[in-house]
């Protein structure tokens, strides 16, 4: 099955001063804010709770929109050419038309998205025009193209705490990743606000993310 590789529209839009002004931060619609996960088995409950605070953000085109502009304007600030991103599912941002418009502004850049391959990820090329087709969990992936060394990953949080430690689906993947990595790339979460906890209880496996952006800030 072939998918379109990207929705329409440009990723750049109005500064969010003019958008949201102080509520943003005089508001954040923070779900689970001083919550702090004691025993791994209570992730389970929070990844429901926090899925449905994401599900149900009465302005998230709004959020989204100062999210993927903070993201792109945190890549231009780097001498990096090489990036992997995510594929967004159950609401999670979408960074396509963004990352299309990144590869675009400078010759030589390079575009990513995860595969699964046995328990790890391969991110492998994708541009605007790249085919898609259905990968593992029903998520869509590159159709044939190379791999990538990417030098950035941003990856999707749904939850993030003041450690930035992710709390994501419970697959372990990307920490499988991460940890194989000889030499680790620089990694980004990218999360609403609805997803920031207290403390994820991190566990030995867990990943620490070099930043975490927010519509509201960085971690």
């Amino acid at each position: 099955m072939v998918m379109n590789s990207r929705n329409p529209g440009d990723s750049r839009g109005p500064p969010e001063a003019t958008t949201l002004g102080k509520t943003l931060a005089e508001a954040l619609p923070q779900a689970a804010a001083s919550l702090v996960i004691a025993d791994p088995s209570q992730r389970g409950s929070v990844r429901e709770r926090l899925l449905q605070a994401r599900s149900m953000m009465t302005d998230r085109e709004l959020r989204e929109g100062v999210l993927v502009r903070r993201v792109a304007r945190w890549l231009r600030t780097l001498p990096m050419n090489r990036l992997a991103f995510f594929w967004p599912v159950r609401g999670e941002p979408d960074l396509r038309a963004m990352v299309g418009d990144w590869l675009g502004e400078q010759p030589g850049r390079s575009a990513a998205l995860p595969v699964v391959v046995g328990d790890r990820l391969e991110f492998r090329a994708w541009t605007p025009a790249t085919p898609m087709v259905e990968g593992e969990y029903r998520i869509a992936v590159p159709a044939g193209t190379p791999p990538v060394q990417p030098q950035v990953v941003l990856v999707p949080c749904l939850g993030v705490d003041a450690q930035r430690y992710r709390l994501g689906y419970g697959g372990g993947y990307y920490d499988r990743t991460l940890a194989a990595y000889k030499l680790r790339p620089v990694t980004v979460g990218v999360a609403f606000d609805v997803g920031r906890i207290k403390s994820i209880g991190p566990q030995p496996h867990d990943v620490r993310l070099d930043l975490a952006l927010t519509e509201s800030g960085s971690l």
